[in-house]
Parts: C-alpha cells; structure tokens; sequence
C-alpha cells in the first residue's frame, strides 16, 4: 500500500494583511472599474490600485475570497427567488382552486334552484285527477296525488281566513 502524498503548510515570510474597510471598498471600486471580478486580475488590480505596501499574493487572496463571496451571494439570491417563485405559484393555485370550488358550488346552486323550481310549477300546475273527500270528525279531507288537506265544515281549508265565492267557485274575475 503506498503512502498517499500530504502537502504540508508552510507560513508564508509575508506579514498578514488586515483589509480595512476602506481599502476593501477602494478594492471593490478597482475590481469594478476593469469589468468586474470575473475579469479583473490579481496583476492589473495591484497597479491600479497603487498602494505600496499590497502585494500581488494579498490581492490573489483576497480576490479569491471575493469571487467565492459573491458566488454563495448569488446562489442564495436565486435560492431566495425559487423560493419565493414556489411560493407565488402556490397561492396562485390556491387562488385557481377556491375560485374553481366556489364556481362549481355556484353551478350547484343554480341547479338545485332550477330542480325545485320545476318541481314547484309541476306542484301548481292543475290536475286532471279526481279529488277524494272524506268525512272526518274534526271536518272534511281533502285527498288527490297523494296529499291530505283538511277543511273545515263550510271547505275552507282548516286555519285559513274564509275563501270568497267567487274564488270558491272558481270564477274569474
């Protein structure tokens, strides 16, 4: 079994370089004037920012660590935004559901509506079939399709304010 090769670390001899907010900020304006971090390079950074003491390794390191910045900055935005897309399609969908529920309940209504509707004017529409009365002890019945209706002694249904004649008699006015 051979020995897999281990690159050990050594320290670089120069000073560590602590970017200050306002030399990042002259960084990022540089970076910004040669086309951006993508097409900036570590050598043409250096000249023109012009400070003496950065060297080029500062500036390849720091550009490294940039573009890695505004890598994970731009895969979080499209995240945020697939995210935020998902959501804006569900409610859509939520919307398109209720509306589609609330226009199926509607067309239910209306036939239901329609359904009684018929079946109260085939209930007011008159009938060809005989009427059976029957004496009862408290006043006539009345009973034909299959429904009872009590009148009084004078055939006045029971309860009910007393019928003209001519209404009685089926006259027309």
């Amino acid at each position: 079994m051979e020995k897999p090769i281990v690159r050990f670390y050594t320290k670089s001899k120069m000073p560590r370089l602590r970017w200050a907010t306002d030399l990042h900020q002259y960084f990022v304006y540089v970076v910004n004037r040669l086309g951006g971090e993508r097409k900036a390079t570590p050598k043409k950074i250096v000249q023109a920012m012009g400070v003496k003491s950065l060297t080029l390794s500062h500036v390849k390191s720091h550009l490294q660590m940039y573009r890695n910045k505004k890598r994970r900055d731009s895969v979080q935005a499209e995240r945020r935004m697939r995210r935020e897309m998902r959501w804006r399609q569900s409610q859509q969908h939520l919307q398109i559901y209720e509306r589609l529920r609330d226009a199926i309940e509607f067309m239910q209504n209306q036939r239901r509506l329609s359904d009684n509707k018929e079946k109260t004017i085939e209930f007011l529409k008159p009938s060809n079939k005989a009427m059976e009365v029957v004496h009862a002890d408290d006043g006539f019945v009345a009973a034909g399709d299959g429904a009872n209706v009590r009148l009084n002694s004078t055939g006045v249904l029971k309860g009910e304010e007393k019928l003209s004649l001519g209404l009685t008699l089926g006259l027309n006015y």
